[in-house]
Protein backbone atom coordinates (compact mmCIF):
# COMPACT_ATOMS: atom_id res chain seq x y z
CA UNK A 1 0.00 0.00 0.00
CA UNK A 2 1.35 3.41 -0.96
CA UNK A 3 1.26 6.09 1.73
CA UNK A 4 1.62 9.84 1.29
CA UNK A 5 5.06 11.26 2.01
CA UNK A 6 4.90 13.71 4.87
CA UNK A 7 7.45 16.52 4.72
CA UNK A 8 7.62 20.07 5.99
CA UNK A 9 6.51 21.26 2.54
CA UNK A 10 3.47 18.97 2.40
CA UNK A 11 2.44 19.47 6.04
CA UNK A 12 3.41 22.74 7.70
CA UNK A 13 1.37 25.40 5.92
CA UNK A 14 -1.41 23.05 4.74
CA UNK A 15 -1.91 21.90 8.36
CA UNK A 16 -2.03 25.51 9.57
CA UNK A 17 -4.76 26.31 7.05
CA UNK A 18 -6.77 23.13 7.70
CA UNK A 19 -6.56 23.42 11.49
CA UNK A 20 -7.64 27.05 11.23
CA UNK A 21 -10.79 26.42 9.18
CA UNK A 22 -12.09 23.06 10.41
CA UNK A 23 -14.72 22.69 13.09
CA UNK A 24 -12.88 21.56 16.20
CA UNK A 25 -14.51 19.45 18.89
CA UNK A 26 -13.67 20.97 22.24
CA UNK A 27 -14.52 19.96 25.77
CA UNK A 28 -17.30 21.75 27.61
CA UNK A 29 -15.98 23.87 30.48
CA UNK A 30 -15.60 21.87 33.66
CA UNK A 31 -15.58 18.45 31.99
CA UNK A 32 -12.37 16.59 32.88
CA UNK A 33 -9.16 17.97 34.28
CA UNK A 34 -8.03 20.59 31.76
CA UNK A 35 -4.70 19.65 30.21
CA UNK A 36 -2.80 20.19 26.99
CA UNK A 37 -0.02 18.60 24.98
CA UNK A 38 2.26 19.87 22.27
CA UNK A 39 2.60 17.74 19.13
CA UNK A 40 6.05 18.95 18.04
CA UNK A 41 6.66 18.09 14.37
CA UNK A 42 9.94 18.48 12.53
CA UNK A 43 11.66 17.19 9.41
CA UNK A 44 14.55 14.74 9.53
CA UNK A 45 16.09 13.08 6.47
CA UNK A 46 13.34 14.40 4.22
CA UNK A 47 10.34 13.22 6.25
CA UNK A 48 8.16 14.51 9.07
CA UNK A 49 8.68 13.23 12.60
CA UNK A 50 7.17 14.01 16.00
CA UNK A 51 8.97 14.24 19.32
CA UNK A 52 7.57 11.81 21.88
CA UNK A 53 8.55 11.18 25.49
CA UNK A 54 8.42 8.20 27.80
CA UNK A 55 7.29 9.58 31.12
CA UNK A 56 9.50 8.94 34.13
CA UNK A 57 8.58 6.01 36.34
CA UNK A 58 7.16 7.02 39.67
CA UNK A 59 5.06 9.90 38.39
CA UNK A 60 1.56 10.07 39.88
CA UNK A 61 -0.25 9.99 36.52
CA UNK A 62 0.67 7.80 33.53
CA UNK A 63 4.18 6.94 34.71
CA UNK A 64 6.28 5.08 32.18
CA UNK A 65 3.87 5.75 29.32
CA UNK A 66 4.72 7.26 25.94
CA UNK A 67 3.19 10.69 25.45
CA UNK A 68 3.54 14.05 23.83
CA UNK A 69 5.04 16.68 26.13
CA UNK A 70 2.21 18.14 28.19
CA UNK A 71 0.25 18.13 31.40
CA UNK A 72 -2.39 19.74 33.55
CA UNK A 73 -3.23 23.42 33.29
CA UNK A 74 -1.72 25.45 36.11
CA UNK A 75 -3.65 28.30 37.71
CA UNK A 76 -1.16 30.83 36.28
CA UNK A 77 -1.55 29.54 32.68
CA UNK A 78 -3.64 32.06 30.75
CA UNK A 79 -4.66 29.42 28.17
CA UNK A 80 -4.30 25.76 27.35
CA UNK A 81 -1.82 26.74 24.62
CA UNK A 82 0.30 28.32 27.37
CA UNK A 83 0.04 25.02 29.26
CA UNK A 84 1.26 23.02 26.24
CA UNK A 85 4.17 25.39 25.60
CA UNK A 86 5.16 25.55 29.28
CA UNK A 87 5.08 21.77 29.64
CA UNK A 88 7.19 21.24 26.50
CA UNK A 89 9.73 23.69 27.90
CA UNK A 90 9.76 22.00 31.31
CA UNK A 91 9.82 18.41 30.04
CA UNK A 92 12.15 18.52 27.02
CA UNK A 93 13.65 22.05 27.02
CA UNK A 94 11.75 22.97 23.85
CA UNK A 95 11.63 26.77 24.01
CA UNK A 96 8.42 28.54 23.04
CA UNK A 97 10.46 30.62 20.61
CA UNK A 98 11.59 27.41 18.86
CA UNK A 99 8.12 26.38 17.70
CA UNK A 100 5.55 27.67 15.25
CA UNK A 101 2.09 26.71 16.57
CA UNK A 102 -0.12 25.59 13.67
CA UNK A 103 -3.40 24.99 15.52
CA UNK A 104 -5.32 22.61 17.74
CA UNK A 105 -6.71 19.14 17.13
CA UNK A 106 -9.95 17.89 18.69
CA UNK A 107 -9.99 17.59 22.47
CA UNK A 108 -9.60 14.09 23.83
CA UNK A 109 -11.16 12.70 27.01
CA UNK A 110 -9.28 9.99 28.87
CA UNK A 111 -10.63 7.29 31.13
CA UNK A 112 -8.44 8.78 33.84
CA UNK A 113 -10.48 12.01 33.80
CA UNK A 114 -8.36 14.35 31.68
CA UNK A 115 -9.64 16.62 28.92
CA UNK A 116 -6.60 17.02 26.65
CA UNK A 117 -6.24 19.77 24.06
CA UNK A 118 -3.48 18.82 21.57
CA UNK A 119 -1.65 21.71 19.86
CA UNK A 120 0.26 20.93 16.68
CA UNK A 121 3.49 22.88 16.24
CA UNK A 122 6.39 22.85 13.82
CA UNK A 123 9.80 22.91 15.48
CA UNK A 124 12.03 25.49 13.83
CA UNK A 125 15.07 24.14 11.99
CA UNK A 126 17.53 25.98 14.24
CA UNK A 127 16.03 24.66 17.50
CA UNK A 128 18.43 22.77 19.73
CA UNK A 129 17.68 19.07 20.19
CA UNK A 130 15.30 18.26 23.04
CA UNK A 131 16.75 17.41 26.44
CA UNK A 132 14.64 15.34 28.83
CA UNK A 133 14.00 16.65 32.33
CA UNK A 134 14.81 13.48 34.35
CA UNK A 135 12.22 14.32 37.01
CA UNK A 136 9.45 14.06 34.42
CA UNK A 137 10.83 12.31 31.33
CA UNK A 138 12.80 9.07 31.09
CA UNK A 139 13.61 9.62 27.41
CA UNK A 140 12.67 11.65 24.36
CA UNK A 141 12.66 10.11 20.88
CA UNK A 142 11.70 10.91 17.30
CA UNK A 143 8.81 9.05 15.67
CA UNK A 144 8.45 9.21 11.87
CA UNK A 145 4.82 9.96 10.99
CA UNK A 146 4.92 7.27 8.30
CA UNK A 147 5.27 4.62 11.05
CA UNK A 148 1.73 5.45 12.18
CA UNK A 149 0.36 4.55 8.74
CA UNK A 150 1.17 0.88 9.36
CA UNK A 151 -1.20 -1.52 11.10
CA UNK A 152 -1.12 -1.16 14.88
CA UNK A 153 -0.07 -4.11 17.05
CA UNK A 154 -0.85 -5.44 20.52
CA UNK A 155 -3.94 -6.57 22.36
CA UNK A 156 -6.69 -4.47 23.86
CA UNK A 157 -6.29 -2.08 25.58
CA UNK A 158 -2.64 -1.67 24.60
CA UNK A 159 -3.09 -1.49 20.85
CA UNK A 160 -0.65 0.84 19.15
CA UNK A 161 2.60 1.20 17.27
CA UNK A 162 6.04 0.03 18.32
CA UNK A 163 8.47 2.85 17.58
CA UNK A 164 12.09 2.93 18.66
CA UNK A 165 11.36 0.17 21.18
CA UNK A 166 8.39 2.01 22.73
CA UNK A 167 4.66 1.25 22.44
CA UNK A 168 2.63 4.30 21.41
CA UNK A 169 -0.93 3.58 22.54
CA UNK A 170 -3.90 5.06 24.41
CA UNK A 171 -4.43 8.81 24.35
CA UNK A 172 -1.18 9.41 22.47
CA UNK A 173 -2.23 6.98 19.71
CA UNK A 174 -5.63 8.69 19.54
CA UNK A 175 -3.97 12.11 19.14
CA UNK A 176 -1.77 10.72 16.35
CA UNK A 177 -4.86 9.29 14.62
CA UNK A 178 -6.50 12.72 14.82
CA UNK A 179 -3.42 14.34 13.30
CA UNK A 180 -3.27 11.75 10.52
CA UNK A 181 -6.98 12.24 9.76
CA UNK A 182 -6.35 15.95 9.19
CA UNK A 183 -3.20 15.18 7.16
CA UNK A 184 -5.15 12.63 5.09
CA UNK A 185 -7.74 15.31 4.33
CA UNK A 186 -4.90 17.50 3.03
CA UNK A 187 -3.83 14.82 0.56
CA UNK A 188 -7.40 13.94 -0.43
CA UNK A 189 -8.39 17.50 -1.30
Amino acid sequence: MSHPRFTERTLREPLRVRLGIRARHSSPLGVGRASAVLVPLFERDGEAHAWLVRRASGLRDHSGQVAFPGGKRDAEDDSLLTTALREAEEEIALARTSVDVLGALDDLFTITGFAITPYVAWVKNDAPPPVPNPGEVARVFAAPLRAFLEEPEGTFPRVGWRIDGELVWGATAAIVKGLLAVAHDLHAS
